[in-house]
């Protein structure tokens, strides 16, 4: 098997050596470079190398704007074999979600998930783990991302996908304790600028091909556990005790609220002025408000995870009335796996059913990151 005219590229001066020190190796290969460097490309070189070469591999994408495994907004992993090389499936063999993106904001998430999904491909006996990351190079943030997943993963060997010395500044710390895992090679004359619309309509055609078969689905409150804002952080509070924090907040529905140390997380059904809080607060003492209004989390992405926090499936919250005893959710997981859903983890983002990313003055709802009022 030619790999590289399988894959249509003339392979750049160092990619046919590395490739081969990479796939000797027993261990987690991590791929840095900036955006549109052929990162994926030279992921899927190797992967291709190592199906030629009869050699096992997993493959960890990172990369949750423009991912090749799984929906944006999402971590994917896959074994190889059985996938072939150039799989770019939406349904990968693990998922793990993030919520967005972009990295700044998730960036612990995105840690964490790397590290889960390569423990999870040696509990399965893989142990060649190659990792694509992000085009997030720029800045302090990012050089504290990428070698924070570096200090998680503990690679054997790094690979840095450069134009003159845009990774030096990442890459300086781990040559100084171990020059020999660190590898820089050239770009591929292949690899092209991508402009943000393009970046954009990549991601509104993955998330609508996601959803092409998602329905609605209803799963009961009492046995779903939330993952961050808006609940599962406090004790629940009865009806009447519900009833008084809405007087209390200028008299506004209180759809569900919880009591949590600092004071009250509550969902309402209309925003909350400063005035309605300063007044709550000086009532309640030392108790603070954390509030969320319920039309903000329309179209808001979700998780949905099993007993393991491993992703079965990401869905939409739909436009509808509040439900106190269900919560109505869009997905493509099939009927015969809703009973597996035990975590709900809510995302950062807003999509519309094909695909398209909501925010700013493209949609009527405020931004609810977090708690509103904290």
């Amino acid at each position: 098997m030619n790999t590289s005219s399988t894959l249509a590229i003339d392979l750049p001066s160092g990619w046919e050596t590395a490739a081969d020190r990479a796939l000797a190796i027993d261990g987690v290969i991590m791929i840095l470079g900036g955006p549109d460097r052929g990162k994926s490309t030279f992921c899927r070189y190797l992967l291709g190398r190592a199906r030629a070469e009869s050699r096992p591999a997993a493959f960890i994408d990172g990369d949750l704007g423009q991912s090749h495994l799984g929906p944006p907004a999402t971590l994917g992993l896959n074994f190889y074999p059985p996938r072939p090389p150039d799989d770019s499936g939406l349904f990968p063999d693990v998922l793990y979600f993030i919520g967005q993106t972009s990295p700044p904001g998730r960036m612990m998430e995105l840690v964490v998930g790397l590290r889960h999904l390569a423990d999870i491909a040696r509990r399965r006996g893989q142990y060649r783990i190659i990792v694509n990351t992000s085009g997030f190079i720029g800045g302090p943030a990012a050089h504290r991302l990428k070698l924070a997943k570096a200090e998680s993963l503990t690679p054997r060997l790094v690979i840095g996908l450069q134009q003159e010395q845009e990774l030096a500044s990442i890459l300086a710390p781990l040559q100084r304790f171990r020059p020999e895992a660190v590898l820089t090679l050239p770009v591929s004359a292949q690899a092209q600028p991508k402009p943000f619309q393009q970046r954009r309509l990549y991601r509104q055609e993955r998330f609508a091909a996601y959803f092409q078969t998602a329905r609605l689905r209803h799963f009961p409150l009492e046995h779903l556990a939330w993952l961050g804002f808006p609940f599962g952080q406090g004790r629940l509070l009865p009806a009447a005790s519900q009833q008084w924090l809405g007087q209390i907040l200028n008299h506004t529905p209180v759809l569900r609220a919880e009591e949590v140390a600092q004071g009250f997380i509550v969902l309402v059904d209309r925003r909350l002025t400063e005035s309605d809080l300063a007044a709550t607060e000086a009532e309640l003492g030392q108790k603070k408000i954390y509030w969320a209004q319920w039309r903000q989390l329309e179209y808001r992405l979700v998780g949905l995870l099993d007993r393991h926090l491993l992703t079965l499936a990401l869905g939409l919250l739909p436009p509808s009335p509040w439900n106190h005893q269900f919560l109505g959710i869009v997905t493509p997981l099939p009927a015969d796996r809703l009973s597996q859903v035990k975590f709900c983890r809510l995302g950062k983002m807003r999509l519309s059913p094909d695909g398209q990313e909501l925010f700013g003055a493209n949609t009527r709802f405020a931004p609810a990151d977090g708690p509103v009022g904290a």
